[in-house]
């Protein structure tokens, strides 16, 4: 290639991408990419959805030189959630609004309904400098390339983890320790036939629940009946499924573990309008320990997990890393969970003596 040519490949190469380059390319206006950048809900998902893949292809990053020629910070950080109406991330957030409203500094919640082009808006507000740390409960990335950025903008994932990332800060808490002690449980208490209501299959929490499921169970001499182990999520609508599956058969288990409170809810509601008592024709046991947890019919026996103390450990450590400032954690907190038993479990032979649980839990009667 002659030089010249070779000198204008190179400027060529080296020009920043424009939004009137992302805008030829996705055959829309300019305004249409502000607006889809800005305010996705006003642009038609199909050319929502046209403008983001043409921003992914030609590596369109709004206002990143701007960030770098800001001597000031924003003093905000972006806290990324699957879904802003579950109350089970309240006191998470609690935590860490405390913790940075200390510290001067302000939260943005993103609600990415795990949706795609929801992820591809937030994932652009941080490549634009909008934020000065992310934390992310979604379990998964906003972009493939996301984990990048912590060189530059502190990440921390809280709950989830997210396998392939070692280089990321986690505080989460012991699932698989966790579900396998409320098997345990169960099993101490007489149940020899537990099924088990799963969580989605693509989140790291679910599937460590899943593993301490069949562990305890392992454990316990017990074999895995797959006909009891129900596809699952964490909704109540999930619940609702897994009980008319569970109605369905003619051979029951005596108790249910489900992944998480909501999904126990959904099971118990659902069996119970069906004309079976809880826990008299079936136990049922959740996970997390929400608020409405205490106050249900029956009272929920759950794992209760330390989500104010997540909270906190995640904001500080963000907080840490944005400033320099701070006792420096490791890139793994593990917390504990405890066992709280309420009234939606009883003994399956009531002529057995209930079993303590493993050494290390925490048994609360609420």
């Amino acid at each position: 290639m002659p030089k010249a040519a070779r000198s204008r490949a190179t400027r060529a190469k080296r020009r920043a991408v424009t939004i009137r380059d992302v805008a030829s390319r996705a055959g829309v206006s300019t305004a249409t990419v502000s607006r889809a950048l800005a305010d996705p809900k006003r642009v038609a998902e199909a050319t929502r959805m046209v403008v983001f893949a043409a921003i992914a292809e030609t590596g369109f990053t709004p206002n990143a030189a701007a960030r770098s020629l800001r001597a000031r910070s924003t003093k905000m950080i972006l806290a990324l959630l699957p879904g802003i109406g579950n109350s089970f991330y309240t006191p998470i957030l609690n935590a860490v609004e405390d913790v940075l409203s200390a510290a001067g500094y302000g939260m943005i919640m993103g609600d990415t309904r795990q949706d795609d082009a929801r992820e591809a808006h937030y994932d652009l507000l941080v490549r634009a400098g909008q934020v000065d740390g992310v934390m992310l409960l979604t379990g998964r990335l906003p972009h493939p390339d996301f984990a990048e950025l912590d060189a530059t903008i502190p990440i921390t994932l809280i709950c989830n983890d997210i396998p392939g990332l070692d280089r990321l800060p986690v505080i989460e808490i012991a699932n698989f320790d966790a579900a396998r002690t409320m098997v345990e449980y169960l099993v101490g208490v007489g149940h020899r036939r537990v099924g088990h209501a799963k969580g989605p299959a693509d989140n790291v929490e679910a599937v460590y629940r899943l593993a301490g499921y069949r562990a305890a169970l392992a454990d316990a001499g017990l074999p895995v009946d797959e006909s009891i182990v129900f596809d699952g999520a964490f909704t109540f609508e999930a619940g609702v499924r897994v009980a008319k599956q569970f109605l369905a058969m003619s051979d029951r288990p005596s108790a249910i573990f489900a992944a998480n409170d909501e999904m126990a809810m959904g099971f118990i509601k659902t069996v119970k309008d069906a004309g079976l008592a809880v826990p008299d024709d079936v136990s049922v046991a959740g996970f997390d320990d929400i608020e409405f947890a205490r106050y249900f019919d029956p009272a929920l026996t759950t794992m209760s997990q330390p989500r104010a103390e997540l909270g906190r450990l995640a904001a500080e450590s963000l907080v840490a890393r944005m400033t320099g400032v701070g006792k420096k954690m490791p890139l793994r907190t593990r917390l504990p969970c405890a066992l709280v038993v309420r009234d939606s479990v009883r003994a399956y032979r009531s002529a057995m003596r209930e079993r303590q649980p493993a050494i290390g839990a925490t048994v609360a009667r609420l």
